[in-house]
């Protein structure tokens, strides 16, 4: 298995080496889709729909302050697996949706600005708060003991929100894509979509085309790497050679786990960084910010990674959520009418198709992180000197799909 999606790799990189030779995607390009409600209805139906998540938010507020203490109160399915889980595939679906209802920035659309002047920081920090709140969102997910407990919820939770609207009332609501780890991970698996807004209207686009032109702040391929790195982290924990290292350890388990979430994020974000800048000595121009250039590479293999890592545990766990969402205190309600409803576990009947899902989201996923790094390395890189300064990127490629499928199926 892992022999065969090497060799699809190696002989993906040939092809488009041979039969890719000048850069495709310079500008973004789509076809305008059809628009027939007026533009007042538009912004009507988008603040309604703002309301709608607002009112969802609130909702799962309420379990958050007054439910239960126990795992099957709605708001830890709410945060783990339908904000944290759920972005990527929404965002892979229905494009940047998330920045249009994030109510985050419902609260602050009354502000035009910050109460300081922040255009520098704005280009200075890019997106490397979103890289840092992605880290600690991770360490809460996978190494806080009591994770599943109101109390520390409620201090994570209390922490997002002074993180994000106090910076957004300080700096303006950009600081909210900025920092906001929910919406930053939605963000960068949208610029795969095959749906995106510009000029004024929705377009179908060539999702790689978008993939390739879209904007690059500071700090993409660190917010990259620090998803990547934590979900690669959850599938490393999971083994059987990690749970005895931690049983057996002298150390503390939080700290060993800390230290191991650690060290697999720089892991990645390190050595993706290390293939980049292998790459300047076969620059036409000296550039900087080459991690970031290349950046665009590392999404579909997040995107593919983290979908094949989580579908389990989205499809199970989502549909407790859904049934939990009805009954946030934990009183026998059936708001919504979701409480009736049982577990789906038909898809669980079939391990050899899920096995096949999970293989093909990653080799698909590294497949088109491959076709994107070629496109990046056809603008960058001397034309004589293509496909030698390309090979630190295929070398990582290959590197990165062995150790996503032995992580995934390892015991």
């Amino acid at each position: 298995m892992v022999a065969g999606s090497v060799a699809a790799l190696v002989i993906s990189f040939l092809v488009v080496t041979v039969a890719w030779r000048e850069p495709r995607f310079r500008a973004i390009q789509g076809w305008p889709l059809p628009t027939p409600l007026s533009p007042r209805a538009r912004r009507a139906g988008v603040w309604a729909l703002r309301a709608v998540v607002l009112a969802l938010y609130a909702w799962m507020g309420l379990a958050l302050v007054a439910g239960q203490d126990r795992v099957t109160n709605p708001v830890f399915g709410f945060v783990y697996v339908w904000l944290w889980i759920g972005a990527a595939p929404i965002s892979l679906l229905f494009g940047r949706v998330w920045r249009l209802l994030n109510p985050l920035r419902t609260v602050v659309a009354p502000l035009s600005g910050g109460l300081v002047h922040s255009d520098d920081a704005r280009k200075r920090l890019g997106v490397w708060p979103a890289a840092a709140a992605v880290t600690a969102f991770a360490w809460l997910e996978l190494v806080q003991p009591d994770n599943n407990t109101l109390g520390v919820l409620r201090w994570w939770v209390l922490g997002w929100l002074v993180w994000t609207l106090l910076g957004a009332i300080l700096l303006g609501p950009w600081w909210i894509a900025a920092a906001d780890p929910f919406e930053a991970v939605a963000d960068l698996v949208a610029r795969l979509s095959p749906w995106q807004a510009f000029d004024g209207r929705l377009h179908a686009v060539n999702p790689l085309r978008h993939l390739v032109t879209a904007r690059r702040p500071r700090g993409t391929a660190a917010l990259a790497g620090a998803l990547l790195g934590a979900t690669a982290f959850d599938s490393f924990a999971n083994t059987s050679w990690w749970i005895a290292t931690v049983q057996t350890s002298g150390m503390s388990p939080t700290l060993l786990r800390t230290s191991g979430l650690l060290a697999m994020i720089l892991l990645v974000a390190g050595s993706f960084a290390g293939c980049a800048q292998a790459m300047r000595p076969f620059l036409v121009r000296h550039k900087t910010r080459l991690p970031d250039r290349m950046a665009a590479a590392l999404v579909p293999i997040v995107a593919g990674y983290t979908m094949a890592h989580y579908l389990s545990t989205f499809f199970l766990e989502g549909q407790r959520t859904l049934i939990g969402v009805s009954d946030p205190l934990g009183r026998g309600w059936n708001v919504l009418g979701t409480a009736e409803l049982a577990v789906n576990t038909a898809f669980f009947d079939y391990p050899e198709i899920t096995a096949l899902i999970q293989l093909g989201a990653i080799v698909i996923g590294h497949l088109l992180g491959v076709v994107v790094a070629h496109e990046r390395s056809l603008v960058l890189l001397e034309r004589h000197r293509q496909g030698i300064g390309q090979l630190p990127m295929l070398l990582l490629m290959i590197a990165f799909t062995c150790a996503g499928l032995v992580l995934l199926f390892s015991p």
